[in-house]
């Protein structure tokens, strides 16, 4: 390789890393719903859990219908030690139930 196209290579690496907090950022913003957004049978799921969640517990949902439960996943991870944790066992948990109804939304953490 020549210096001007390690040069290049450096800028595309530089590019990358700096860019690559944004990308998290518009991913972080699609997986994130309002419980008031929520259909009222999860409303009231949230409720119900929400006294357990502690510090770093999480919920996630997914919904196609506001009316039919059959079409609604819902579920928390309560007893971890890092939101990081909690975040993605919620969203692994939710994502199971969201295959097994056939559930086209995707899961999101409720915030």
């Amino acid at each position: 390789m020549n210096s001007n196209s390690t040069v290049n290579l450096s800028w595309v690496w530089i590019s990358f890393l700096i860019l690559m907090p944004f990308s998290s950022l518009s991913e972080e913003g699609r997986k994130h719903i309002a419980p008031e957004l929520l259909p009222n049978s999860l409303q009231l799921s949230w409720q119900a859990n929400k006294p357990s969640l502690g510090k770093f517990g999480q919920c996630a949902a997914a919904f196609d219908s506001k009316t039919d439960d059959s079409k609604m996943a819902f579920a928390c991870s309560i007893y971890v030690k890092l939101t990081a944790v909690a975040e993605r066992k919620a969203i692994q948990h939710c994502d199971e139930q969201r295959e097994a109804r056939r559930i086209k939304s995707p899961c999101q953490l409720i915030r």
